[in-house]
């Protein structure tokens, strides 16, 4: 009994035993259960959107496009900077495989024979281990190149993981030497540094555009397609279009080499402007930099005291403050001494009793003088700073200058009789022709011009620059007045050599004695002539100054300075079709243009990336640098004006990385 009650008393002891270790199970597996629960739920609903993000981020690439410079251009359409576009390589380490890296080598070992492979691969290697996701190929890839490569990673798409291809731009410029210091340059990070390129940069630049992406061995998915994100749009820089005419600014620079080459001068420049809008077209200097940290826009930098050129300026303050009237006649013995300085007329033909046309035509210091000390020297002043001395133009281009105006306390009776006939009084050349355009131009000062407009990459107008009048100095009458006294100067006076037949021309010369140490150096000399047509409604100014002439003593502006401007003007006046009256003629303008069957600019480019010279016959300027492969051709070189007309070598002819081709227009 007592066995059997014992074995009763322990099989009830065991079934305790048993439900106690089920209940304890059933509890671990609950507290389990809901621990596993509420991490899921911790993960998934409160902390799931970070770890998510987290985990993209592990996958996620942002592919950047880079947006393009805008270009800069002429205003007869030529292309004068521009981005040529080539491309790198990029590489994820992560996603190379180890069995494809040998491979990947061969492919860019067949392709880019001076690529250092062993380096690179050394490199995948090394970044691998690091787990790094970006290496940079250190080379630039043509078009033609880039796309033979691409070609064969398609054709094996494993071998394709990892590796993405990055448009690069480089800034190219044409026709540089003539247009050097006004477009100007940018530096290593594509920032405008000196000219257009500086002022103008916020326009130029543009905004890369981003596109968000998912990396895996396959392919590059964007992540628009997978989440709906939208991506940043590339916005390419705004295209610049310069006041500027090609045709007037090679004539330009053209002139100022021919004369600093033969008057062996320390340097040459000139401006052409629009009277009444102020708008420049050529505007140059000599010598060019030969690297740009030489590169001087002297134009709007240089300081020179303008000598004769100026008088025309003190006329008008006399006219326009009534000190004398236009009957008005002034005596001069040749010489006139203010306090213990003497001025002396240069020679006889300004003696006597002179008119002002007399005065003006033969250029006297003396009468000069004369009008100056009748002015009030408060008055004398203020014309001075409101013809536009002493402070910027306020042109649209970088590093323009500005000598001080001299103080009225130091605008002594000495001071002001030098300025009178222009010396003494500092000024750069864009202050001077803007300074006689204020007196030609019915006595408005114009605010001068680079820029006509900007446009978009698809040809809309951004903003369109207009004619800015600063203020009026000078009545209608003064002006007319003023062009008739500078007419003489031309037709009897120091600028006869100046005269084209038909036209009306007024100008002046002007030879400067240099300042130095030791007062004004009688060996050097700053010689100017400016000019401008027709006298009564100018519509054309020009001024070209020669910084000491060094050849046979010859030094007056007349003989060094007037044959370039009158050349300039001959040329204008024929390319222009301008009549006497200085209108462009209605029959130029009529003139129907030859309409000639587009070319297929895609066969000429695929004939160019297939090693062959494509027929380039009747192609702009504009359209060669759109196909031309500059990378892969790199000895070329572009010449003239309008469309090809000749090329080198001909249709049809092989090319290697050595050809050398010349494009001619005309």
């Amino acid at each position: 009994m007592e066995n059997r009650s014992g074995a009763k008393k322990g099989k009830k002891i065991r079934i305790n035993v048993f439900r106690t270790r089920m209940t304890l199970i059933l509890a671990v597996v609950t507290f389990a259960f809901f621990y596993i629960f509420l991490r899921l739920f911790y993960v998934q609903i409160v902390k799931g959107e970070e770890y998510k993000k987290n985990g993209e981020e592990q996958y996620k690439s942002k592919y950047t496009v880079l947006a393009k410079r805008g270009r800069i251009i002429s205003n007869d359409g030529e292309i004068l900077a521009f981005d040529g576009e080539d491309y790198g390589i990029a590489l994820d380490p992560t996603l190379v495989k180890d069995e494809n890296i040998d491979k990947l080598m061969d492919l860019f070992k067949k392709n880019i024979p001076d690529l250092d492979t062993d380096k690179l691969k050394s490199e995948i290697v090394s970044k691998k281990k690091s787990n790094s996701r970006y290496l940079k190929v250190d080379y630039r890839l043509g078009y033609n190149e880039r796309k033979v490569i691409e070609d064969e990673l398609d054709a094996d798409k494993p071998l394709s993981s990892g590796v993405f291809f990055k448009p690069l731009f480089s800034r190219n410029y044409i026709k540089n030497e003539a247009f050097q210091e006004m477009v100007g340059f940018i530096n290593s990070d594509r920032k405008g540094v000196y000219g257009i390129e500086k002022f103008y940069d916020k326009e130029l630049t543009g905004t890369d555009g981003v596109v968000e992406g998912m990396k895996n061995p396959g392919n590059f998915l964007t992540v628009d397609a997978i989440k709906n994100k939208k991506s940043i749009s590339v916005q390419n820089g705004n295209n610049i279009i310069l006041t500027i005419d090609s045709i007037l600014q090679n004539t330009m620079d053209d002139e100022l080499k021919r004369t600093f080459e033969t008057y062996n001068a320390v340097s040459t420049m000139g401006i052409l402007m629009e009277v009444e809008t102020g708008k420049i077209l050529a505007m140059s200097s000599y010598p060019k930099a030969s690297n740009n940290a030489e590169v001087k826009n002297r134009p709007i930098t240089d300081m020179f005291e303008p000598g004769s050129i100026f008088k025309p300026i003190t006329v008008a303050m006399g006219l326009q403050s009534n000190v004398i009237t236009p009957n008005s006649t002034i005596y001069s013995a040749g010489k006139i001494k203010v306090h213990d300085r003497t001025i002396n007329d240069h020679d006889p033909t300004t003696l006597g009793n002179k008119t002002l046309e007399e005065l003006m035509a033969h250029s006297g210091n003396v009468g000069m003088v004369v009008i100056g000390s009748r002015l009030e020297t408060k008055d004398f002043y203020n014309y001075l700073s409101s013809v536009g001395l002493g402070k910027k133009t306020g042109i649209d281009t970088y590093a323009e200058m500005s000598p001080k105006l001299l103080s009225l306390k130091d605008l002594t009776a000495v001071k002001k009789a030098n300025v009178s006939f222009g010396q003494g009084i500092a000024m750069t050349q864009i202050q001077m022709i803007a300074a006689i355009n204020t007196v030609i131009n019915n006595g408005k000062l114009m605010k001068p011009y680079l820029v006509d407009r900007l446009e978009d990459d698809k040809g809309n107008i951004v903003k369109q620059n207009a004619p800015v009048v600063i203020r009026k100095v000078f009545d209608d009458d003064v002006s007319r007045y003023s062009r008739k006294y500078m007419e003489a100067v031309i037709t009897k006076g120091t600028g006869r050599q100046a005269q084209i037949k038909g036209y009306r021309i007024g100008g002046k010369t002007g030879t400067a004695q240099k300042p130095g140490s030791k007062g004004y150096d009688e060996r050097k000399y700053f010689s100017s002539f400016v000019a401008f047509f027709p006298v009564d409604n100018p519509k054309y100014i020009i001024l070209i100054s020669i910084n000491e002439p060094r050849v046979g003593g010859i030094h007056y502006g007349a003989d060094v300075a007037l044959p370039s401007v009158r050349n300039v003007m001959e040329k204008l006046i024929r390319y222009k079709g301008i009549n006497p009256q200085g209108d462009i003629e209605e029959s130029r303008k009529e003139k129907p243009v030859e309409q000639k069957p587009m070319k297929d600019l895609k066969k000429l480019l695929n004939e160019f990336n297939n090693n062959k010279m494509p027929d380039l016959t009747g192609l702009s300027l504009r359209e060669i640098i759109s196909i031309y492969p500059q990378i892969k051709f790199p000895k070329y070189k572009i010449t003239g004006n309008g469309s090809v007309v000749e090329q080198y070598p001909s249709a049809g002819t092989k090319l290697d990385k050595n050809s050398e081709v010349r494009i001619i227009l005309k």
